[in-house]
C-alpha cells in the first residue's frame, strides 16, 4: 500500500514538473488553472506566530561595505557608525627619489553613484538629507590578524565586533587630524573637476564621479612616510601597520536628521594619496658628461585600505524587543540591518491535542497525503509606521533559524542570476506596491513546506532579515540576548536600513502574515 502511494506521488510530481517546465511564467498563488488542469482552492492558514528580536552585536571586520553615519531613522531612532581602519603601503620599500617634499595628502571616499543624465549623478546607499562633517583621527590601536588566545594558541583569526568603540577609544587620539564640512549630499550630484600634476611639467585635468575628499596634515605624513624612505618601517606592510596603526573616520551631523552612507573601501579610488615633489636622476645622454643631472618631478604615492577595517556602531534605538509575545505573536515585525533586528516565524502553531509537538493542522495535512504545488508567505509593510522612503527595503531574506542556513527553495530558484536586484525573485519576491492592497513581499517556500509535510521534516522556526544582496549567503559572527543565533548574513550587517511589517497579531486582519498553499491530494 505504501509503495503504491509513493508511485502515485512520483507520477503526480512528474506531471506537475512537466507543466511547470513548459511555462516560462511562474504560477501565482490563487491561479485557477495550470494549462488545463483545474486546481483546488487555496488553503490559507493563520496558525503562525511572528515576533522580533534584537541583534546585540555583529562581527564587523572582513566586510565588503562600511558605513559612516550619524542619522535619525524615522522609525528606529538615532544610530552612529564609524570606521577604524589600517592603512597599507601600495608599494612597500618604495623609492621616493632624492629630497622628497610632500605637497598635499588627500583621503578619498567615493560614493556609490550612477550617472542618470550627462554630468548628473544619483547617490546610492545613502539616507538622510541633513548637513554633516567628516572627521579623521589617528589611531594607535594595533589591529591584529590572529587572536593570541587565552593560552597563547595563536590558532584563530581575530574577530572584531560592532560594539567595541570603548575598547578602541583609549588608543584613539582625542584631537582630530582633519575635518571637512559642513557637507550636503546635494553637493555630490555632479562630477568633481581636479587639477593633478604628474611627471616634470605635465598637468592633468580629472573629471571624477562624486566622492568625499579630506585633506590630511602634510607634516605628519612627511615624517611618517617620505622621511622614512629606506627604513625598516616601510620595508613591508607588516612593519608599517605596527608603526602607523591606522585612522578612525567619523561622521557627525550638523543639523537635521543627519546622514548615513555606505562605502566600498576596496574601490581603487578609495585611498590616502600623497602628492609630492622630488629629484629624479636623469638618464645621461652625453657619454662625455660625467656629472649627474637631477630633475624636479611630481609623483604620487597611495596608501590603501586593504588591511583590517572595523565598523563601529552606536545606537539609541526606540524599539524594545526584549520581551516579545511568543505565544500570540506581535502586531509588528521589525527588521533592521547592522546590529539591528530580525524576526522569527513559527509555522503551524495551532492546537496540539496529543502533545506530540506536531500541531493538529500539520498532522492533518500529513495524513491527507498531499503534494504542495505552491506555498507562499505574504508580508505587508506597515505603512502607518514605516511611511518614509528611507524605510522601504527592496529585498528581505528567509532562513532556517535552527542552523542559520538558507532554505531549499533558495538553491532551486530558477530566477537566480548575477544581478542581486533581479535575482531569486521567485523565492524571495521583491517589494511590490499592489493596487488596493499596499506594499508587500511574497516569499515562495514550496520546497520547504513539502519537506515539512510530505517528508515529515522538523517544522523549524524561520528567521527573516533585510539584505541588499540576496545572492550572498556568507555569514559572520553575531550575538543576541538569548543566544538564539550565533551567525548572521554579512549582507544584513552591511545594509543598515530597516522597515516594519504587519505581524501575525496585527490589528488589521487582512494585512496579517499568512501562509497560502496550493496542493493536490494524491488519494
Amino acid at each position: 500500500m505504501q509503495k503504491k502511494t509513493y508511485l502515485k506521488l512520483i507520477l503526480v510530481f512528474g506531471i506537475f514538473t512537466t507543466f511547470w517546465s513548459c511555462d516560462d511564467d511562474f504560477m501565482e498563488t490563487g491561479s485557477d488553472l495550470i494549462n488545463t488542469i483545474e486546481l483546488p482552492p487555496l488553503y490559507e492558514t493563520e496558525n503562525l506566530v511572528t515576533y522580533s528580536k534584537r541583534v546585540n552585536r555583529v562581527q564587523s571586520n572582513n566586510l565588503r561595505l562600511h558605513t559612516l553615519a550619524d542619522y535619525q531613522d524615522p522609525v528606529f531612532g538615532n544610530f552612529k557608525s564609524s570606521i577604524l581602519t589600517q592603512l597599507q603601503l601600495s608599494v612597500p620599500n618604495s623609492d621616493f627619489g632624492t629630497d622628497p617634499e610632500l605637497d598635499s595628502v588627500v583621503l578619498t571616499l567615493p560614493f556609490y553613484s550612477r550617472e542618470i543624465e550627462e554630468e548628473e549623478f544619483t547617490l546610492d546607499s545613502v539616507q538622510g538629507d541633513g548637513e554633516f562633517f567628516i572627521k579623521v583621527y589617528k589611531s594607535n590601536h594595533l589591529l591584529r590578524n590572529i587572536d593570541p588566545g587565552e593560552d597563547g594558541e595563536f590558532d584563530q583569526n581575530q574577530l572584531y565586533y560592532s560594539d567595541q568603540i570603548s575598547t578602541f577609544q583609549p588608543n584613539i587620539e582625542s584631537e582630530a587630524l582633519a575635518e571637512v564640512g559642513p557637507l550636503n549630499l546635494e553637493d555630490f550630484k555632479e562630477r568633481i573637476e581636479l587639477i593633478q600634476r604628474s611627471g616634470a611639467e605635465s598637468i592633468d585635468t580629472l573629471s571624477l564621479a562624486p566622492r568625499i575628499r579630506v585633506h590630511l596634515p602634510v607634516q605628519l605624513f612627511q615624517e611618517a612616510i617620505l622621511d622614512k624612505q629606506g627604513d625598516l618601517e616601510l620595508v613591508s606592510n607588516a612593519s608599517f601597520v605596527n608603526f602607523f596603526r591606522g585612522l578612525h573616520i567619523v561622521m557627525e551631523k550638523a543639523n537635521g536628521d543627519g546622514v548615513s552612507a555606505a562605502f566600498n573601501l576596496l574601490d581603487e579610488d578609495a585611498n590616502v594619496t600623497l602628492h609630492y615633489q622630488t629629484q629624479r636622476l636623469q638618464p645621461n645622454q652625453d657619454p662625455e658628461n660625467t656629472e649627474e643631472e637631477f630633475e624636479n618631478v611630481w609623483n604620487r604615492f597611495r596608501l590603501n585600505f586593504d588591511g583590517i577595517k572595523v565598523g563601529l556602531l552606536e545606537d539609541n534605538f526606540l524599539i524594545d524587543s526584549s520581551n516579545p509575545n511568543t505565544e500570540e505573536g506581535e502586531e509588528n515585525l521589525y527588521l533592521k540591518g547592522g546590529a539591528g533586528y530580525y524576526s522569527v516565524i513559527e509555522l503551524f502553531t495551532g492546537q496540539d491535542s496529543d502533545g506530540d509537538g506536531v500541531s493538529d493542522e500539520l498532522q492533518d495535512l500529513r495524513d491527507r497525503d498531499i503534494l504542495v504545488n505552491d506555498a507562499n508567505l505574504e508580508f505587508y509593510v506597515n505603512e502607518d509606521v514605516a511611511n518614509s522612503k528611507a524605510n522601504r527595503i527592496n529585498r528581505i531574506i528567509l532562513f532556517n533559524l535552527e542552523d542559520n542556513t538558507v532554505l531549499l527553495d533558495y538553491f532551486r530558484d530558477r530566477t537566480a542570476g548575477d544581478s542581486p536586484s533581479s535575482s531569486r525573485i521567485s523565492h524571495l519576491g521583491p517589494l511590490l506596491n499592489v493596487e488596493d492592497e499596499g506594499r508587500r513581499y511574497r516569499l515562495r517556500i514550496t520546497d520547504h513546506i513539502n519537506q515539512v509535510i510530505a517528508s515529515d521534516s522538523t517544522n523549524v522556526k524561520l528567521g527573516l532579515m533585510v539584505t541588499d544582496n540576496v545572492n550572498s549567503s556568507v555569514q559572520v559572527e553575531a550575538e543576541t540576548a538569548d543566544d538564539e543565533i550565533e551567525r548572521i548574513f554579512r549582507s544584513a550587517v552591511e545594509f543598515t536600513k530597516g522597515t516594519v511589517l504587519h505581524g501575525s497579531n496585527s490589528p488589521v486582519p487582512e494585512k496579517r502574515v499568512k501562509l497560502k498553499l496550493q496542493f493536490t491530494e494524491i488519494n
